[in-house]
């Protein structure tokens, strides 16, 4: 069976990253879906013509809207990739979900709300539909054999997480009044943590501008979670550097895993520096057996799952507990950083209640 697929958001993400001369191809949704012998990029939407009309030359599509609605109720899809500002991917879930889309892969954060959050898997849950969220580390080689490893007790049991997310928006003078770092990059970290750890139990936080104080989101964050398992985790997220930072260490009881552009690894060994003590000594990290290509393997699971029904590695609920992290990372804040436990009642967008509150 060959699946008709459209995009939603012809945008960086979308398909414009490919003329990354940096970047490994495919590197996009539209990448992916041309790269796969059962898939066909068959419609598109965007708000503006001229993304538009570079998507359709670009990927030979004719069927190309800048509403939404219309491509939906049209083009009979089997695939959706959501690939637009976060505050649209509701409507567009929700509706795709409504004419039958069979399987949609959403962008991350899945939305700007726990409240839009639940209604996009409510409407997928009701039609049946397949609902995926793009946390791509998910899918990344080595993010995957850190989590055999861990499985495997590589590095003893899990004690602590350390994360740095800094300085990874696409220009310095990105703006958004409804998403921030924590938004906007720092879901990748907070997803990851949890693929590692499981889920939260509690969180500490802070959310504030330090430095660009015209900005209507924070700049400067600093976060502490336990984990329902024990586990405990401290994350930095900024927009202070000048440089681009993802990293994540895995601390265990007998090594520890680093995972940033590469994997390193240790393992305890006698100490040489005094007796009757261990220390750490760098090892191999295992090489991956396949090296993954994040959106091609994520559309391929998709597929897979509307298959079978299997549930994805990456689900809607895991984009909502993403996003419930951060939500109680600013209720924190509003809290004067007390700890906030999960589940969170709340379910409006409490970087706005800071806001509104002016908190922030």
């Amino acid at each position: 069976m060959r699946y008709r697929a459209g995009i939603v958001g012809c945008g960086r993400i979308g398909w414009k990253l490919e003329d990354d001369p940096n970047r490994p191809k495919p590197c996009t949704h539209a990448g992916a879906y041309a790269s796969i012998p059962n898939t066909q990029i068959v419609a598109a939407s965007s708000r503006t013509d001229k993304s538009l009309k570079g998507f359709g030359e670009r990927f030979g599509v004719d069927a190309l809207y800048t509403d939404f609605n219309e491509m939906l109720e049209k083009e009979n899809l089997d695939l959706l990739s959501v690939t637009t500002n976060p505050e649209l991917h509701r409507d567009i879930v929700v509706k795709a979900a409504e004419c039958g889309v069979r399987g949609i892969l959403c962008e991350k954060p899945i939305s700007l709300s726990l409240d839009d959050a639940d209604d996009m898997i409510e409407a997928c849950r009701k039609s049946g539909t397949v609902l995926m969220v793009m946390h791509n580390r998910r899918w990344n080689s080595y993010y995957v054999k850190a989590k055999e490893l861990l499985d495997l007790g590589a590095i003893g049991e899990l004690v602590s997480i350390f994360g740095n997310c800094q300085g990874c928006k696409p220009s310095p003078d990105w703006l958004s009044d409804r998403e921030g770092p924590l938004l906007h990059d720092a879901t990748h970290l907070y997803d990851i943590m949890r693929f590692f750890a499981g889920d939260i139990d509690s969180v500490v936080g802070s959310a504030e501008k330090r430095k660009h104080l015209h900005y209507g989101v924070e700049d400067t964050c600093f976060s502490h979670m336990r984990f329902k398992n024990g586990v405990s985790a401290v994350a930095l997220v900024n927009e202070r550097t000048s440089y681009m930072r993802f990293d994540i260490e895995l601390q265990g009881s007998d090594g520890k895993i680093l995972l940033g552009p590469d994997a390193e690894m240790w393992q305890v060994v006698p100490s040489k520096r005094a007796a009757g003590f261990r220390e750490l000594e760098k090892v191999e990290f295992p090489k991956p057996e396949r090296e993954a290509n994040v959106y091609m393997d994520a559309i391929g699971e998709l597929i897979h799952c509307v298959e079978t029904g299997e549930p994805s590695r990456s689900t809607g609920e895991d984009g909502r507990a993403a996003l419930e992290a951060i939500m109680a990372i600013y209720e924190s804040q509003r809290r004067g950083n007390s700890p906030v436990q999960l589940p969170l009642g709340v379910r409006e967008s409490l970087l706005l209640a800071l806001r509104r509150e002016n908190r922030l």
